[in-house]
């Protein structure tokens, strides 16, 4: 029953006073569904007739319960009593809910003497007095509803203020409001409901997905636990009405005044409802248009690929709160706004390859029964392509007018443009920093002819243009199947070697190419030396051949992209020319300071490291050798012979000093060793050294004849090369005078 007992009360009895005799006194009363009295009037109209001034009032209290109302409340039917003790007339009129509950009872009570007419009879009319009293009623708060509908600004507003008040009257279940399409169907992200969710799902967000696409029609459902009232103006669909009880509130159900009430405010408040969603429109409209100048503002001034992909993925929630916004990309923007890649491997296409496929924007519905949410994915589209999808996602089941795809459609448009310009930008950037960090490598590499200079200048040189956690240059071994790490970004893996049949290095040797990306999810790549995610390796080719390799590595999923592996192949090229040019060089220079026969150093050469330590070093010692009777050696047994004898001595000398030691042909037959920082005594032993293991180890057996000269700063302050050499070669001459193989003291 509709509204509150004592308001309706006041209005039913204007009705019913009117239709009470003039000058008879009575009093009427209002009880609650226990029968207990809650309000109460006098009845009399004019003076009264009661001569002896009878009172009634005294007979009805509030609280107060007659036994004429405990039959009526039973009975459920009109009950009239004579009261014998107070001569009084008794009626009670039973108010019935629609299940045939009684929810209240209008009773009367009049002197016996004082009625000139029949009680019940009477009551028996009340009937449509009653429902003029609940139309007066219903016709007044819904002119008060619709008046305060006038103070509200947004449609938000008003229909909370609407479905609030039409709750409080109805007093139970809950009321909410949908908004409608032109076709008359649900749009389940515009709706307005009393219901206070705390987790889970509304009970107007059910029966929204019960209803689906159907087109709403004025309806009693469920029993009469469901009431739909569809508001429109002019034809034009507005919103729908709901009155619905939910599943615990099993004791109750909506009754025909109920019905009428929703129907009446539905009614004459279909023109502020309609008022409020076009100023809605149009502020919403000015605020799309406001907030798409400002981000189109933005994305076509940024030439920075984060800012365009933030601002279209950031600009979606602030339009649509109900969508949220991703993207799927085609290409590898190393964005910090997350991005997803469009997958063409899936068995069923998804909404987003769709719209990449179709190039149009796509709409649908995704899932099954209460998870069932709506996808639209509009294709990001430039000059030269489509660089991904837009893909919005609603957190239910949604309807989106035309206008409202339209507008996805055209800022995913704007953003492809944008993008693609951004990308553009990127990449003549990029290609602009390549060629400056090629002509700086290059630039670096022509002025050192120092492999291991070069080889520390490409590994720092990658490590800062690639960001990547480990950079390194591999030695291909001739004819073994291994790489060694010559220079490294972490010096530890320096020296280390790395079986050629593992799996990148396998593509690099068959390839002569390797970029490899693991999948997330998949684990890392194989590689036993650095465990990565992300891998580029680059040959260095010399003559066909591949003699290296440049490799960088990284933790991280899809670290590198095609245009970093493409500037790792030209840092290859120009690495492996200028390792090339350094070790011609080195052997160059070996070659001139070298003798070609015995692999000892040159004369001139030697001259150069003895000049060089008598300015540094504070003594050292000189070995003059000549190779008894060479010419006999090789009239015996020939030239070739004799150039094998002199390799063979000079290998005995080479194994019988230090490295810091320098060994050199003085020029045919004679050999001369220089050891710097060495005194006689010592000096003389490693000669001794020598001419024993010449002796024993030489086939054909020859002997030597040693010179030995010493040097101290304290004694030859101003001592020339020339002079050392002299003293020791009057030294090796009279070795050869005293009998040779011997060595002699200058």
């Amino acid at each position: 029953m509709l509204g509150k007992l004592e308001t309706v009360f006041s209005y039913t009895a204007h009705f019913i006073l009117q239709s009470w005799p003039e000058k008879r006194p009575g009093i009427l009363f209002l009880t609650d569904s226990g029968g207990r009295v809650i309000n109460f009037m006098e009845m009399q109209v004019g003076p009264s007739q009661n001569s002896q001034g009878l009172t009634l009032q005294h007979d009805v209290s509030i609280g107060k319960v007659f036994d004429f109302i405990v039959e009526a409340l039973s009975s459920k039917e009109i009950v009239v009593q004579t009261r014998s003790e107070t001569n009084n007339v008794c009626g009670a009129f039973p108010l019935c809910e629609e299940d045939g509950r009684v929810r209240a009872i209008i009773g009367m009570i009049a002197p016996n003497d004082q009625i000139h007419f029949d009680l019940s009879s009477y009551m028996r009319g009340l009937e449509p007095l009653i429902r003029m009293g609940y139309d007066a009623y219903i016709q007044h708060v819904t002119s008060q509803i619709v008046m305060d509908l006038t103070l509200h600004d947004t449609t938000k507003e008003l229909l909370q203020s609407l479905t609030g008040q039409i709750s409080d009257i109805i007093q139970k279940g809950y009321c909410s409001a949908v908004k409608l399409t032109d076709n008359a169907t649900l749009i389940p992200q515009e709706s307005v409901t009393t219901q206070e969710a705390e987790g889970g799902q509304t009970h107007i967000a059910q029966l929204v997905s019960r209803f689906g696409t159907t087109q709403i029609m004025p309806s009693i459902l469920d029993d009469h636990r469901l009431v739909v009232v569809p508001v429109s103006l002019n034809q034009t669909p507005l919103y729908a009405l709901f009155l619905h009880l939910p599943a615990e509130e099993t004791d109750c159900m909506y009754d025909e005044r109920d019905v009428a009430f929703l129907q009446e405010v539905g009614a004459k408040a279909s023109c502020a409802l309609w008022r409020s969603i076009m100023s809605d429109d149009l502020r919403r409209e000015a605020s799309k248009k406001d907030l798409l100048y400002q981000l189109m503002s933005k994305i076509q001034a940024s030439i920075d690929v984060n800012d365009v992909l933030h601002e279209i993925v950031t600009s979606i929630p602030s339009l649509y709160p109900y969508l949220s916004a991703e993207l799927f990309l085609t290409v590898e923007p190393n964005a910090t706004t997350p991005v997803k890649q469009l997958s063409f491997q899936e068995v069923e296409p998804s909404t987003s390859t769709k719209a990449y496929l179709e190039g149009r924007l796509i709409a649908e519905e995704v899932g099954e029964g209460e998870q069932q949410v709506t996808v639209i994915a509009a294709p990001l589209l430039g000059k030269q392509g489509i660089y991904g999808v837009l893909q919005v996602t609603s957190d239910q089941r949604i309807t989106l007018n035309q206008h409202e795809k339209d507008y996805i459609s055209i800022l995913a448009d704007t953003a492809g443009t944008a993008f693609e310009n951004a990308q553009l930008y990127q990449q003549s950037r990029n290609l602009i920093r390549e060629l400056r960090l090629i002509n700086e490598m290059a630039r670096q590499l022509n002025r050192s002819l120092d492999l291991k200079e070069i080889l520390d200048f490409v590994t720092t040189m990658m490590r800062a243009t690639f960001d990547a956690e480990f950079c390194a240059i591999l030695r291909k071994t001739p004819g073994e199947d291994r790489f060694d790490v010559i220079s490294s970004s972490i010096p530890a893996f320096n020296g280390m070697a790395i079986d050629s049949t593992e799996k990148p290095f396998q593509q690099i040797l068959q390839n002569k190419q390797a970029l490899l990306l693991a999948q997330p999810g998949a684990g890392p790549l194989p590689f036993s030396l650095f465990s990565c995610c992300s891998f580029m390796g680059v040959p260095l080719v010399v003559e066909g051949e591949i003699s290296g390799v440049l490799l960088v590595a990284d933790s991280r999923y899809h670290f590198f992209s095609f245009d970093d592996y493409k500037l790792l192949e030209i840092f290859g090229q120009h690495a492996s020319l200028a390792m090339t040019n350094a070790v011609l060089h080195n052997e160059m220079e070996r070659m001139v300071i070298t003798d070609n026969l015995t692999g000892l150093y040159t004369r001139r050469h030697l001259n150069e490291r003895v000049r060089g330590s008598l300015q540094k070093d504070s003594y050292g010692s000189l070995i003059l050798i000549d190779i008894d009777y060479f010419k006999t050696v090789n009239d015996t047994f020939g030239h070739q012979v004799g150039d094998e004898v002199l390799i063979q001595v000079s290998n005995l000398i080479r194994h019988s000093i230090r490295d810091s030691d320098i060994a050199a042909r003085w020029g045919g037959e004679e050999l001369a060793v220089y050891l710097p920082r060495v005194d006689k005594d010592t000096a003389q032993s490693v000669a001794e050294r020598i001419r024993e293991c010449v002796e024993q180890e030489t086939s054909p057996q020859v002997t030597i004849s040693c010179g030995l000269a010493k040097w101290s700063r304290e004694m030859d302050v101003n001592l020339s090369v020339e002079a050392l050499f002299h003293q020791a070669d009057i030294a090796l001459y009279e070795a050869k005078n005293s009998g040779r193989n011997q060595v002699v003291l200058a």
